[in-house]
């Protein structure tokens, strides 16, 4: 059993947005900030082999003015998988629809607590949350 200490969690939660600001291009930070704030209710809702699927979609795509989103997640599956220590590939779903489910389940909770603790930190990293 993972045991948190909660200033770790607010560490990874801080240093996975920096990489997001590393990442993310300037013009899109306000708009990242919008997505990062939406995270915990997306994960809730699809879980997070739905947000691997995305994160890659949007990373692959054509324009520039979706790919911020694949970089988000992409950022926040890396995040995740080095504060849970549970290896899985965050580039290929299908790791994470082939776990275990109690696995996954703990993994998924996890994952809204990670998405709340960005969504807190987010405004003062990335810039207050603009419109998508």
């Amino acid at each position: 059993m993972l045991k948190l200490d909660t200033r770790n969690f607010s560490e990874s939660a801080y240093f996975g947005l920096e990489q997001v600001k590393a990442t993310v291009e300037q013009r899109n930070h306000k708009k990242a900030t919008a997505i990062v704030q939406g995270l915990p209710s997306y994960i809730s809702t699809w879980g997070l082999h739905r947000l691997s699927g995305d994160g890659i979609k949007y990373t692959q795509a054509k324009s520039e003015d979706t790919k911020y989103k694949g970089q988000v997640y992409q950022e926040f599956l890396k995040t995740l998988r080095s504060l849970s220590q549970v290896a899985f590939d965050y580039q290929t779903p299908q790791t994470l629809i082939g776990m275990d489910l109690t696995t996954y389940t703990g993994l998924n909770r996890l994952a809204i607590e990670l998405a709340r603790e960005w969504s807190f930190w987010a405004p003062t990293i990335l810039g207050e949350a603009e419109d998508v």
